[in-house]
């Protein structure tokens, strides 16, 4: 499995104008991670030329190219121009190398109906597919963060659509925030994974306001998620692609991003170490 870094680990440096798109390639080359998942949100100013070039030099690959739109179906009045936005939105991801892009990943709040959910999905993917023809790119639908809509309705979405074009994006912690297993969400959906995305959570304190339902981030291994069983899925799967790191904690963005990488790594190193040597402990996460 690849190892990549998003662009979300470092939001609050992005958006406050701290660190440039090609800064945080910059930081993610001197982390010797394989990859990144870049954010069309970051890019909307962005040198497109400067970036590739410095994707060459620095022999980073695009696991991901995360596009965004709405949290509720288009209405037919606006399809033109989000039409033409995702066309821009895919062409940035060709340019730039990308194997994937994704969409969908809201946080849906529970008076949001499975159906509408699935409304949503359906109409992303009918907007984006004819726009992804002849090209080498994968769209991945990261599992929603919702109570209503959860990973059997969305493996039985994915035989409706029914197109080697659309698989699933998975985010490890989304399914736990939906009230789901997570080990058994990805068992269900496992068949369509094109993308991974390591995110960790644990329940907020009193003091902390939740980020999604009742959790907050942290540094990947030190959460709620039980990583280890999903990497076994994964690994039984013959899943062989990236693992896209996502820090979300209220830790400083450098040291949690830091942290949840050498914690990853580790996972990754114990997978490996396990398939020869069953039982054996390698360590313990930071």
């Amino acid at each position: 499995m690849q190892v990549a870094i998003s662009m979300r680990s470092v939001h609050e440096s992005l958006v406050q104008g701290e660190m440039s798109v090609t800064d945080f390639l910059k930081y993610a080359a001197s982390l010797a991670v394989d990859g990144v998942e870049l954010d069309d949100i970051y890019l909307s100013d962005a040198n497109i030329t400067q970036i590739r070039e410095l994707l060459e030099e620095t022999g980073l690959k695009v696991s991901c190219y995360d596009i965004h739109h709405g949290a509720k179906p288009t209405q037919p009045e606006d399809r033109e121009t989000v039409l033409r936005k995702i066309k821009e939105e895919l062409a940035v991801a060709e340019l730039l190398g990308a194997q994937h892009v994704q969409i969908v990943g809201e946080v849906f709040k529970p008076e949001v109906a499975a159906l509408d959910v699935e409304t949503l999905i359906s109409d992303l993917v009918e907007m984006v597919l004819p726009a992804l023809r002849g090209s080498n790119l994968i769209l991945a639908v990261e599992n929603p963060a919702s109570v209503n809509f959860q990973s059997h309705q969305l493996a039985q979405l994915l035989r409706e659509i029914g197109d080697p074009h659309v698989k699933i994006g998975f985010n490890m912690a989304n399914s736990l925030v939906a009230g789901e297993d997570p080990e058994g969400a990805l068992e269900r959906l496992k068949e369509h994974i094109a993308h991974v995305r390591a995110v960790d959570v644990r329940l907020a304190d009193r003091d902390e306001e939740p980020q999604s339902g009742s959790y907050v981030g942290c540094v990947f291994g030190l959460g709620l998620v039980p990583l280890h069983k999903l990497f076994q899925v994964l690994q039984a799967q013959g899943y062989e692609g990236w693992i896209a790191l996502e820090f979300t904690g209220l830790e400083e963005a450098y040291f949690g991003t830091e942290a949840s990488l050498k914690n990853l790594r580790q996972s990754l190193a114990e997978l490996r170490h396990d398939a020869f040597h069953p039982g054996e402990s390698t360590g313990t996460p930071l």
